[in-house]
């Protein structure tokens, strides 16, 4: 299955924007013209849905190592003890 340039510009306007009265019934003739244009649109969903997990992950593995390198190192003593501080109060 090959998508077009401007099918997928299509898709991805019609799902990262709220399309109004006229652009929604427009898709829905479309979706009826081409049936094949919602399997597009729900391969295209997936995509947004494993990039956004994705970009999830890397940011909670970044917090993580932050978190490692203030709190585990004795570099970071001072700090870590202020930060104890604050929270035990």
């Amino acid at each position: 299955m090959k998508t077009s340039l401007n099918e997928l510009l299509l898709i991805e306007d019609f799902l990262l924007t709220s399309p109004g009265g006229e652009e929604k019934v427009l898709m829905q003739a479309r979706l009826l013209l081409q049936p094949e244009l919602q399997e597009s649109i729900h391969w295209q969903q997936k995509t947004y849905q494993l990039v956004e997990t994705y970009g999830r992950e890397q940011l909670r593995k970044e917090i993580s190592q932050v978190h490692q390198k203030l709190f585990a190192s004795p570099e970071h003593l001072s700090f870590r003890q202020r930060i104890m501080r604050l929270f035990s109060k």
